[in-house]
């Protein structure tokens, strides 16, 4: 029982479960229905936060989170907020919290009769079936501990999935409403018999596998088959169970320990070797039993005692008790081993209890958080406990009170029924509340520790309970809270100050009244202890180990126990004990709160305590430290004439200075407080990361986290090569940020200031992202931080990261990148639309390609509003008609209408490309895929409609493919940052019918990798429409999407399209030519590289494989197909390729060259018997070149594709004869030209001289007499020349636009643009061509149609080069080229669908795309290019339409953008861009302004932002043979193409300022040097105000509001006007050095001398402390530190050094020079006196103080004790025997001490 402590409760309100009311305002169960059929439970915020945020104080009375529980629904609220609904397939069994393994979110368990069901606070849901029942759940540390049901509970009805059961890992987390259901996840926890293995089972994780658990036996492990030992508790914070067996009537307490390798398993199980997981099993080992319970402990909980040792609580009803067992821990080998002693228990009279939080809130024990336990007796009697001891009664307020609080009406009479009210149950405590249940059902919220409190006094209680020996911290607790006439929380209206008074009574008392006997002794165990008969028996009987508690272990003792320790057993002994160790305790914390500007007014509440408690304690080292820092706070003390054992006080900033001038190795660890200096410390953190950072700065050694200089630090990973790159990392490691630098005082700050400044211009690259935003530099940490894959996340990572930054930066954040520029440029669309729209606004699909980055690049160019209006497909086409037409003028209509829908058709493709990837669509929402409108207006007759005439032409049948085509230019429009695609939003945009729209919706996707999330049954499911445009999107959007990757489940759905590949006994079907080219293309994407055999001869079968059917006709595509097919699946292996690759090139090159068919056995089949047969026309046994040479020469074109296979490339020969010339077709020569090229690939050149190289002597010489009509060259020669000229120069071209693909190359350029002018006028003469040195008259001998598609093939090979650019003149002609006349009949399908491809070529992806030349990009841009294009919208006969979107493959996003950390905003930054040494080049570096596109990945090595506007940031990258990092990948280097940078202060933006007129040092100096004049001497004209000035520069608020506010030109005063002066040019030091945070550190020590200087001055005293001068001591360390080269600068001096020994100077010459400083400080040296008196005193006693700091001056007893020893040594003082004597003494006090110690021994 306590002594005579008695609280009152605070009763907050009545308390209902406000479940029940969010349910009366659902309109569900009435307000007033309380029948029970309810549960909740209520918990602290903390709890569902993540495991790393920060605590956030809130108010106590409605920091409590309620979860409420009614059949099927869950309602979270946050006192009266409602916060989370859920809602659940059945009845909640139960509802827990857990944090699974190393998962920081909390996750929300929820248990129901066939599942379990995990919430995510972000909105992720899992729910896990339970194929047998399972009782509870309890949350672990590290998991969720399942327990089942007994045998026969085993739910046999219950479905083990109820989703499908394609569902693979990664459908795992879905954002908000997406549920993934693991559907074996119990499995291998089930015997072969269905018997369950283990009654425990452990949840790690909610996507791994559940663990089965053991329990260890006598060193072995058995299976965990327990179903008796019923869990009752298990711990979240301590691997613990608590257990009741209801046969044997006794509790267990249960150790959970991991990797039990050296135990062995009993019987093991073959099923426990399914889960990998289970090499780390989970064991249950027993560390304590209690029997004699018939019924269960009805609450089980942890509180720490008094020492900070745990115990578990166990409330047992029936016994009325509260058994207490404390629990060991010992660390073994890095490992925590739990224990319970027999002897380390107790039992306490109790019906209820909980632990709460009330004698140290906030605090936590090592994992544990500190909690103390309140009880109540039987006899109704609330009491709180602090371990076993008993602290405090609380009783409960006036029933007047209680009656108000439950809204009574009628009061009177409240007061006779005081002893009615009873309490019966103590319940939901959260922190110090608690719920109290009355005997007339009643329930309040009481709060047993009241608010506010006193930081101050948690902060010495805190020290206390560290510092002290835990028995003097139980005695002194006791006192605190158990005193009799003691104050402390023991009123209602308490506030902060009087908290600490009762405290400081408490310690007065201690001081004042001597301990009474019966306060020490209250048994007659300890009156045995303490008799002089046991001691004696003791010392001559003593054994080690023999009598545990009564020597040896002190914690376990009480009071008695550590008097009888010690030899003077006496109550003044304790006493003293106790106050020395609260001395030094307190000055710790005295100590630590010096270094923070915040708590100058606790600091002062705190001194005057300490120095009472020196002087009751006689340490007048003590009260001379005290009295130099607050002389004006404390009374004056008289030194004693003896000399006592005085200890000198540590001082933290004589550590910090004598580190700085001396190195940590000099710095006395004297000088520290204990406290400090011992680990697991939380009150004094502040200090000791001070002290850490300081150590790390100035040398200190390492081992693990312990320094040299006595404390640890923890410090962050990262790679460090000089002492202030170790100390950010250290700072970083203990979560100090920028806000707590400005805690600091501005002395000490400055030092970490210096190493923070000297990391940040060049950081090492591999930190922390904190560690970046320490340095200011936030672009580079969001630039290393890897976890973004999204924009929005992105955005929420750089939220995260802004907010470690100083406060005032916080408003400045901005949440979007786009800015005010982009409704300019929406304003200009509009009125573009308004020009060429007479319906209003129309969707064409590239309504969102204008951005701020296209803005930002494109300016005023109307570029990108052209291309929009050329490529778009939504509105009618206009034609120009006379206004009264007639019927020949409608024929025409319909004609010219006919040739437009030609071109309308084919502007999908080049749509697809100009907006590939642009867009992030809401997977809420279907895709909107603009309309293909085929019709015409007519101007000349108001903008009337016509549409073509559907008697003339099938518009269905035209529109099929290109509706096709339209829609895959919706879906790539999805940006790669997407994400991972939704399988649920797939099928939402399925349709109820099959259609072409949703083909190319699923090739599109397919394209972007988005197909990987559909499962097989949703493939066959598609499949089994028998959509034909349907098949052929799937099947080359899956291979598109497991590129490369031989999925085997894909490959049999695609070898299910190819007749040819069914075995004899499959029934016979018959697929379209078109849908079984797809398959082999896709075959090809599928085995892309793998050089796989079998895959490779069923390919080349196929390639010449007999005609059948009723397909002849497009066998020629078919074979093409299977050519690609098999390039791909060899591509650029080789001779690498497994098998006889020798016989297959020899095939390859028959079917090239068509001799007689031999079949070989190695590469034949089956299924050339088959078709053989069913051919309708016979080829005889030679093979058909012209079907199967393209596909051959395309296939040996990609197998060797860069091996430079002289070979290869001698047998692909071009004539070099007539007779060969008349041999080979035109066409396949082109083919030739490509292979050759492509294999030879190093040796393309971008010269007039490589494409004449390619010309064979023959073929020159009979185009170079062309326009020679004397010389006789034959008719039939010239044409057969020239056909073989044009197809060499249009392969060499389409070799080049392959070869530098996405370079931009500007020679390839121009060759290109020449050759597409050269064509352009062979056809008809538009232009004055250069090109005076090519042969002239082609027309003559080649039909028009194949110079236009040879002229298209040219300009496509251009834009490929050009590819993203926007190149102006390449536009101009692709304008030219798409504006000739229809009607002349020479611009079909093909043409447009080239210019029109062409287009988004040159504006891929809005400018931001580009092309690869990796192998694989190659492969894909050569299907896309074949030359053979389509005569028709429906034309699949020689390439399949859906291959030329395959160059989706071929794309990179190397295009990067750079935004303003500060601002949010796309800026131009120059880049400085390395490219590494190559064969053909050596490492070059150029500028580009961003934005731009970088170059491949293979050759890029650096990019650095460069330039003296922007803080340099340097990329390094190791170049690899790899394609582009895709958009969102994990470690994409440059945050999927946006670059963060970060201006510096006092530059504007290449926007505002593009030639730099206008920054700081050019354009403002002398506007700054003229405010900087006196009033009288400014300028009439041109004046600014400074703060305006200052926010051109930087948007930083407290820069601005610092001009604003101390640089305003309104002060006239000459005081003013010199401190406006000095702020004036403090604002430009630190803004044109960038370092704004040293505004604060100038203000203070400025201010501190100007405060020295009125106090001297006026006689005001200012300031009663010489704090600020010790701090001003701490810089001029740090500056000469600097000076002797301890410390180093890359950046200059971050404080003028100047400026700090200006305050030097006038601190030194105040202090020489103040009158009657002299008779102070010799009273003050020999006495130890201060001035005596009032107010003239009361500045001599703050004066003294600033000369006894400033001069480091000896403590009286110091200096007596050195005369003392002079006396001894018969010498007299000197000032050089001083200087020994006081080394750190300045010697301006030495020589005052050895004048008045010479004029003492005179006058003596």
């Amino acid at each position: 029982m306590p002594r005579d402590g008695v609280r009152e409760l605070t009763v907050l309100a009545e308390f209902r479960p406000f479940g029940l009311t969010a349910e009366a305002l659902d309109g569900g169960s009435p307000s007033g229905d309380d029948d029970g059929d309810y549960r909740f439970f209520l918990f602290d915020p903390q709890v569902a936060k993540q495991r790393d945020e920060a605590i956030e104080v809130e108010d106590a009375s409605s920091s409590d989170h309620e979860l409420f529980v009614r059949g099927n629904r869950i309602i979270w609220s946050a006192g009266s907020r409602l916060y989370k609904r859920f809602t659940l397939p059945s009845k909640v069994i139960k509802v827990c919290w857990s944090r699974m393994s190393d998962m920081s979110e909390a996750l929300l368990c929820v248990l129901q009769v066939d599942r379990l069901t995990i919430y995510g606070i972000a909105g992720e849901v899992v729910s896990v079936p339970l194929p047998y029942a399972i009782t509870s759940i309890w949350s672990l540390p590290f998991g969720l501990l399942l327990q089942r049901a007994s045998e026969g509970s085993l739910l046999s009805n219950i479905s083990l999935s109820s989703s499908n059961p394609f569902l693979s890992a990664r459908d795992a987390f879905r954002q908000k409403r997406d549920i993934y259901t693991p559907t074996h996840m119990f499995e291998y926890c089930t015997r072969s018999d269905g018997t369950s293995m283990s009654s425990h089972i452990i949840l790690k994780d909610p996507l791994e596998d559940p663990q089965i658990t053991y329990i260890e036996e006598r060193g072995k492990l058995n299976l965990m088959w327990e179903f008796d030992e019923r869990t009752i508790w298990t711990s979240d914070c301590l691997p613990l169970m608590v257990s009741y067996n209801k046969g044997k009537m006794q509790h267990s307490l249960w150790v959970v320990e991991v990797n039990g390798s050296n135990l062995q398993v009993v019987n093991p199980k073959p099923s426990d070797l399914i889960s990998p997981s289970m090499s780390t099993k989970h064991y249950f080992r027993r560390i304590w039993q209690g029997k004699g319970s018939h019924t269960p402990a009805s609450k089980v909980f942890l509180a720490v005692d008094d020492d900070g040792t745990p115990i578990i609580c166990f409330l047992l009803l029936e016994q009325k008790k509260l058994l207490s067992l404390q629990l060991q821990s010992l660390e073994v080998n890095n490992e925590t081993v739990y224990d319970i002693k027999p002897d380390m228990s107790w039992c306490i009279s109790a019906i209820a209890a909980a632990a709460v939080a009330v004698t140290r809130p906030k605090v936590k024990v090592g994992q544990l958080p500190h909690r103390d336990v309140i009880t109540l007796t039987p006899a109704n009697t609330l009491l709180l406990y602090c371990g076993k001891q008993c602290l405090c009664k609380y009783v409960m307020p006036s029933p007047l009170v209680i009656a108000q609080l439950s809204g009574g009406g009628d009061l009177s009479g409240v007061n006779d029924t005081l002893d009615d009210f009873k309490i019966v149950e103590l319940a939901e405590a959260v922190e110090g509340r608690i719920n109290l249940v009355l005997n007339n059902g009643k329930n309040y919220r009481c709060t047993l520790r009241r608010s506010p409190s006193s930081s101050l006094t948690s902060e010495c209680v805190a020290a206390m309970a560290e510092g002290l020996n835990p028995s003097l911290y139980k005695y002194f607790l006791g006192l605190l809270w158990g005193g009799d006439d003691s104050t402390y929380l023991a009123k209602a209206d308490l506030c902060a100050d009087s908290e600490w008074e009762s405290f400081c009574n408490v310690i007065t008392k201690l001081c004042q009244n001597p301990i009474r006997n019966s306060q020490l002794s209250h048994s007659s165990w300890e009156f045995l202890v303490k008799s002089k008969y046991n001691q004696q028996y003791l010392r001559s009987n003593y054994v080690a180990g023999a009598f545990p508690g009564l020597l040896s272990n002190s914690k376990e003792s009480d009071s008695s126990a550590v008097i009888a320790n010690h030899t003077e057993n006496t109550e003044g002994a304790f006493c003293m004990k106790l106050l020395s160790e609260t001395l030094d305790s307190l000055h710790a914390v005295y100590e630590t709160l010096k270094l923070d500007n915040l708590r100058k007014r606790d600091l002062g509440l705190l001194v005057v305590l300490l120095y009472d408690i020196a002087n009751f304690l006689n340490e007048p080292s003590y009260m001379d430290h005290y009295k130099r820092d607050f002389p004006m706070l404390l009374k004056d003390f008289v030194m004693s004439q003896f000399l006592p054992a005085s200890k000198t006080p540590p001082s933290l900033f004589r550590w910090l200075e004598n580190c700085l001038q001396h190195g940590c190795a000099s710095a006395s660890i004297c000088d520290l407080p204990l406290l400090v200096c011992r680990t697991g410390t939380s009150v004094v953190n502040w200090a000791r990361k001070i002290i850490s950072f300081y150590s790390l700065l100035c040398g200190a050694e390492q081992s693990g986290k312990s320094l040299s200089t006595g404390v640890t630090c923890n410090i962050a990973p990262g790679l460090y090569h000089t002492r202030e790159e170790l100390t950010v990392l250290g700072m970083v490691g203990e979560k100090f940020g920028l806000h707590h630098l400005d805690l600091l005082p501005a002395g000490v700050s400055l030092p970490l200031r210096h190493a923070i400044d000297k990391c940040r211009e060049s950081p090492p690259v591999n930190w922390p992202a904190a560690a970046y935003v320490l340095l200011g530099r936030e672009d580079l940490a969001l630039l290393h931080s890897r976890d973004t894959t999204k924009y929005s996340e992105l955005d929420c990572t750089r939220s995260n990261l802004i907010l470690g930054s100083t406060p005032y930066m916080l408003p400045l954040h901005p949440v979007t990148i786009p800015s005010s520029v982009s409704d300019t440029l929406e304003m200009d669309n509009s009125k573009l639309d308004d020009i060429d729209n007479f319906e209003g606004p129309v969707i064409d699909g590239m309504e969102h390609i204008f951005n701020s980055s296209t803005q930002l690049r494109y300016g005023r160019d109307l570029r990108l509003n052209e291309v929009r209006r050329l490529l778009c497909s939504a509105r009618p086409v206009v034609i120009q008609t006379p206004v009264n037409p007639t019927a020949s003028d409608q024929d025409f209509q319909q004609t010219q209408l006919w040739h437009l829908a030609q071109r309308t058709t084919a502007l999908p493709f080049g749509r697809g490309a100009f907006t590939l990837g642009t867009i992030c669509t809401l997977l809420t929402e279907a895709l909107a895929v603009p309309k293909l409108v085929l019709a015409g207006r007519l101007p000349a007759q108001q903008n009337a409609t016509v549409n073509l005439d559907p008697n003339v032409r099938n518009i269905q049948e035209l529109k099929s493919w290109p509706e096709f085509h339209n829609a895959v230019a919706a879906g790539l429009r999805l940006s790669p940052l997407q994400g991972k695609m939704s399988r649920t939003w797939i099928l939402y945009n399925k349709p109820d019918e099959p259609n072409v729209t949703h083909a190319g919706l699923l090739l599109a996707l397919g394209l972007h990798g988005h197909l990987c999330v559909l499962t097989i049954t949703d493939i066959f499911q598609y499949y089994s429409q028998e959509h034909e445009s349907t098949t052929v999107g799937l099947m080359i959007g899956l291979a598109a999407s497991y590129r490369g990757t031989m999925q085997p489940s894909i490959s049999k759905s695609l070898y299910v399209h190819l007749p040819a590949r069914h075995p004899s006994s499959f029934p016979e079907l018959e697929l379209p030519t078109l849908i079984q080219s797809a398959a082999l293309i896709s075959v090809g994407l599928l085995y892309e590289g793998s050089a796989h055999p079998q895959t490779m001869q069923i390919l080349l079968s196929e390639i010449g494989r007999r005609s059948g059917g009723d397909n002849v006709h497009e066998r020629e595509g078919y074979a093409v197909s299977a050519g690609f097919a098999l390039g791909l699946v060899a591509l650029g292996r080789g001779q690498d390729a497994i098998g006889s690759i020798d016989t297959l090139v020899d095939r390859l090159f028959h079917y090239i060259g068509g001799k007689e068919l031999h079949n070989d056995g190695l590469f034949s089949s089956s299924a050339d018997e088959y078709n053989r047969s069913a051919g309708q026309i016979a080829d005889g046994n030679v093979v058909n070149i012209d079907v199967t040479a393209p596909g051959a020469i395309i296939a040996l074109a990609l197998m060797y594709l860069k091996t430079e296979s002289e070979l290869v490339v001698s047998r692909l020969s071009i004539p070099q004869t007539k007779f060969e010339l008349q041999y080979i077709r035109p066409d396949f020569i082109l083919l030739r030209v490509i292979a050759r090229n492509l294999i030879q690939w190093t040796r393309i050149q971008p010269s007039e001289n490589w494409i004449q190289s390619q010309l064979p002597e023959v073929v020159k010489n009979g185009v170079s007499g062309l326009g020679n009509k004397t010389d006789d060259v034959y008719e039939m020669d010239a044409e057969a020349f020239v056909q073989a000229y044009v197809n060499i120069i249009v392969g060499a071209c389409i070799s080049l636009g392959l070869r530098f693909a996405g370079t931009r190359d500007g020679n390839a350029q121009e060759l290109l643009y020449k050759y597409a002018v050269y064509f352009l006028n062979e056809i008809k003469p538009v232009c004055t061509s250069n090109s005076n040195d090519l042969p002239k008259g082609l027309s003559v001998y080649v039909d028009r149609g194949t110079l236009e598609t040879y002229l298209h093939l040219i300009v496509l090979s251009l834009c490929v080069v050009m590819a993203g650019s926007g190149h102006l003149q390449t536009f101009r002609f692709l304008k030219f080229l798409r504006s000739r006349n229809s009607a002349d009949g020479h611009a079909g399908f093909g043409t447009q669908m080239a210019v029109s491809l062409a287009s988004g070529f040159l504006f891929l992806g809005g400018g931001m795309w580009t092309f690869s030349t990796g192998n694989c990009s190659i492969a894909a841009l050569l299907i896309t290019l074949y030359p053979r294009l389509p005569t028709g919208p429906n034309d699949n006969r020689c390439h399949l339409q859906a291959f030329r979107h395959l160059y989706v493959l071929a794309t990179e996003a190397r295009w990067i953008q750079t935004v303003d950390v500060d601002t949010g905003l796309p800026v131009y930054v120059p880049l400085e861009i390395t490219n590494k040494e190559t064969d053909l080049y050596s490492e070059t570096s150029f500028c580009e302004v961003t934005p731009c596109s970088l170059p491949e990945r293979a050759i890029l090595k650096s990019v650095r932002v460069c330039g003296p506007r922007y803080w340099p940031q340097l990329i390094e990258l190791c170049p690899k043979e790899k394609p582009w990092w895709s958009s969102g990948e994990k470690h994409h280097p440059f945050n999927s193409g946006v670059l963060y940078v970060k201006r510096k202060v006092g530059a504007c933006s290449y926007v505002d300022d593009p030639i730099g007129s206008q920054s700081l040092l050019s354009r403002a100096m002398h506007k700054m040097s003229a405010l900087s004049q006196p009033k009288s001497c400014l300028p009439t004209t041109d004046a600014i105000p400074v703060d305006q000035l200052v926010s051109t520069f930087s948007s930083d608020p407290s820069l601005i509001a610092f001009a604003h506010l101390f640089c305003d030109s309104s002060w006239s005063n000459r005081f003013e006007l010199d401190f406006q002066e000095f702020c004036q040019q403090v604002l430009f030091e630190c803004v044109s050095k960038d370092r704004p945070a040293l505004l604060q550190v100038y203000l203070s020590l400025y201010a501190t001398i100007g405060h020295i200087v009125d106090s001297v001055v006026s006689g005001t005293c200012i300031i009663g402390d010489s704090l600020s001068l010790s701090s001003l001591k701490v810089a001029l360390a740090y500056y000469e530190a600097l000076s002797n080269g301890r410390l180093t600068t890359s950046r200059g001096e971050i404080m003028q050094s100047t400026f700090l020994g200006s305050l030097k100077k006038r601190v030194e010459d105040i202090l020489n020079f103040s009158t009657d400083l002299n008779e102070d400080i010799c009273e003050y040296a020999l006495s130890g006196k201060w001035p005596r008196g009032n107010y003239p005193v009361a500045k001599s006693s703050i004066t003294l103080s600033w000369y006894l700091q400033w001069y480091n001056v000896p403590s009286p007893l110091d200096i007596k004790r050195a005369v003392e020893s002079i006396k001894c040594a018969k010498t007299s003082p000197s000032i050089p025997l001083l200087r020994v004597v006081f080394p750190t003494t300045h010697v301006v006090a030495l020589d005052a001490i050895n004048r008045f110690l010479t004029s003492s021994q005179v006058k003596g």
